[in-house]
């Protein structure tokens, strides 16, 4: 049995549509754990005049955040693998099947993420993240290739067991809670892709955290650099390291880069502040000092090169062109 977990949060509008795509599921041997985390609408309410299924159990409890939430989800959950679906995110039907296959065919696993789609509230854009030369295949790979394209919430599953042996979701931390409970598994545990985009993330939708001015952004850094600071312990005894601090120094580059164009001196001086010496030290001294003097042109030129070196090895971007066509339809309109 496969148990899903869904934190629930003034998500009454979506609900309905993403508890849908799971009881529509081709693979039936799942129980759905909603964890109700303090709404103040009526998404409980909707929940349970809609759907009259014995594998679905809501569970109220005090508003304590989104990693509390899951974190309470899977320990009042029964099956050996759990599944996590966002209350505004969608599932293709075969979407457990294919995960029953990966597990079949890798049981050594600890997580398996799909490949996705972005669709957005009011429009019928349809833009996927995919690896294109991943296409229709089950795969092992390393995850540390690029973090970003592989994994996202709504389309990975975990092994309960490895799930507690990192410590589940933090949760103290507002933001990229997700993205330090993968990468923690994932430098200890065989990672298996699966090339096909059956998850859907809806944009758009009210509530997320994509739409945070900038005072709220700057709020969230101290969970970023926790999650990096996090991660870079975390490798220090893994298989992974080497490319687990190269994918490191790429992505944090890329929030300098954004901190210069913004001219956003704060963020800047935050990062620099309270990164981990350790990490402070995978970056060139006048690298460093270019971002800490917010060298703007200077510094943006070089993580542009640095970019195009990273690109070098061929690993899969976000934004990538591929055709389309490979993809069978059923799985590119849905």
């Amino acid at each position: 049995m496969i148990s899903v977990v869904m934190p629930l949060y003034n998500k009454a509008h979506t609900i309905t549509r993403s508890l849908t795509s799971v009881m529509r599921q081709e693979f039936t041997d799942f129980e759905v754990i909603v964890i109700d985390d303090g709404s103040t609408d009526n998404g409980r309410d909707i929940i349970l005049s809609n759907f009259q299924d014995s594998r679905i159990k809501v569970i109220p409890q005090q508003n304590a955040g989104v990693s509390a939430a899951r974190n309470r989800g899977v320990a009042e959950s029964h099956g050996d693998y759990i599944a996590f679906l966002d209350a505004d995110d969608e599932w293709h039907p075969q979407y457990l099947s294919y995960i029953v296959q990966a597990i079949s065919r890798y049981p050594d696993t600890g997580i398996i993420c799909s490949a996705g789609m972005i669709t957005y509230e009011g429009s019928d854009i349809r833009e996927f993240v995919i690896a294109p030369r991943h296409i229709g295949k089950i795969s092992k790979l390393c995850f540390f290739e690029n973090p970003a394209i592989y994994s996202h919430t709504s389309r990975t599953v975990v092994k309960k067991s490895v799930f507690y042996a990192v410590g589940g979701f933090i949760d103290t931390l507002s933001c990229c809670e997700d993205l330090c409970l993968t990468q923690m598994i994932a430098l200890q545990s065989p990672f298996i892709y699966i090339g096909i985009p059956l998850s859907k993330y809806v944009g758009g939708v009210e509530g997320q955290i994509t739409s945070a001015d900038s005072e709220k952004r700057y709020r969230l850094l101290a969970s970023v650099v926790t999650y990096y600071n996090r991660i870079y312990a975390c490798s220090h005894n893994s298989q992974y390291k080497r490319l687990c601090r190269r994918y490191l120094r790429y992505d944090i580059r890329h929030r300098f880069k954004g901190f210069l164009l913004h001219k956003d001196n704060r963020s800047m001086h935050y990062f620099h502040t309270h990164l981990d010496d350790g990490i402070k030290s995978l970056f060139f001294r006048w690298e460093l000092y270019l971002y800490r003097t917010m060298s703007r042109h200077i510094g943006i030129f070089w993580v542009n090169i640095s970019k195009l070196i990273w690109r070098v090895h061929c690993y899969p971007v976000i934004g990538a062109k591929f055709n389309t066509n490979l993809i069978p339809s059923k799985f590119r309109n849905w």
